[in-house]
């Protein structure tokens, strides 16, 4: 079998991870599977297994990118700011809702608050009462919501 270019690889392993985070934010972590992501990609499952041994190790991968994404949708310039922007993400934007919703399986609650604790650099006295008050929000309200 002839040995894949370093091109075509990265662009194998940037499929993979493409696939991975549609399949999460669509169907949640249940349907992330390598099979799943193989037949998604329209690629064999060794494919996936060259680039990634185990499932944590794409989990690692997707994480930037989703904490990326959901950076985009929020305003850190203030405590009061943050909240506002996270409230109006939760009740307009549906990928924000699926993102939160299985934010668990990525990044552990403490981890979460001080990532978006250095992020509220501007508020700091009042930044763990807004991170509070917005997973307030969220658990309070998800439900409510179509993912």
């Amino acid at each position: 079998m002839p040995r894949v270019s370093q091109k075509d690889a990265l662009k194998t392993r940037a499929k993979i991870v493409d696939v991975a985070l549609e399949l999460l934010l669509a169907q949640g972590l249940d349907a992330l599977t390598f099979t799943n992501i193989a037949v998604a990609a329209n690629i064999g499952r060794s494919s996936i297994n060259n680039h990634f041994k185990v499932k944590q190790d794409l989990m690692d991968e997707l994480r930037p990118r989703i904490g990326g994404m959901i950076e985009l949708r929020l305003d850190f310039s203030s405590g009061k700011a943050f909240y506002d922007s996270w409230v109006l993400a939760i009740k307009q934007d549906q990928e924000f809702r699926k993102i939160i919703n299985g934010l668990s399986i990525l990044i552990n609650s403490d981890e979460g608050v001080e990532g978006l604790k250095q992020r509220l650099v501007a508020d700091p006295e009042n930044a763990e009462q807004y991170i509070y008050m917005a997973i307030g929000y969220a658990v309070v309200n998800l439900p409510h919501y179509d993912l």
